[in-house]
């Protein structure tokens, strides 16, 4: 969902909010910098034994509810780009979430690592299957039909959070 939205960002920025190159990487580079902000918190609520299941389910929901604010382009120019640093934030939740969860879901410990190696497949591969797919529901049907799409991505990681739940994840 992140790279989804944010490899459309400056174009996002520059043809909705009539913003110019330069004003749109200095907000791309904000927006995205808050992500920090995310991944530090899910330390942090991990620590204090926050669900792991609930941290992604929570962060997939607002990044979901995010994309449709972001996507629709219903709301002001405001506050579709504060949507978008919401969307950063807590989107920072997901990647801390699932790589503290690897040793927990490791079948052993000398596992680990391959759990890991797979956990970086996925994102690599959602780096460039979600660009693509968010670029070619754009030039087809428009901006709007985004939402769809990243709406959808969000409700996949809801129901496989879930999915989790009788694993050693909770």
């Amino acid at each position: 969902m992140f790279f989804a939205l944010f490899s459309f960002l400056p174009v996002l920025l520059m043809q909705r909010m009539q913003v110019s190159l330069a004003t749109a990487g200095v907000l791309g580079a904000l927006a995205s910098a808050v992500n920090i902000i995310g991944n530090l918190a899910a330390g942090m609520l991990l620590v204090r034994g926050v669900s792991r299941i609930g941290l992604i389910v929570f962060a997939s929901l607002v990044m979901g509810l995010s994309a449709l604010g972001i996507f629709l382009g219903l709301l002001p120019d405001s506050a579709t780009f504060l949507l978008c640093v919401l969307f950063s934030m807590v989107g920072g939740i997901i990647p801390a979430t699932l790589l503290s969860s690897a040793p927990v879901l490791a079948p052993t410990a000398a596992l680990t690592p391959v759990v890991v190696g797979l956990l970086m497949q996925g994102s690599n591969l959602g780096q460039v299957v979600g660009p693509v797919a968010i670029g070619g529901v754009i030039e087809a049907l428009g901006w709007p039909a985004a939402a769809g799409l990243v709406g959808g991505a969000a409700v996949l990681a809801i129901l496989t959070a879930l999915g989790l739940r009788g694993a050693r994840a909770a």
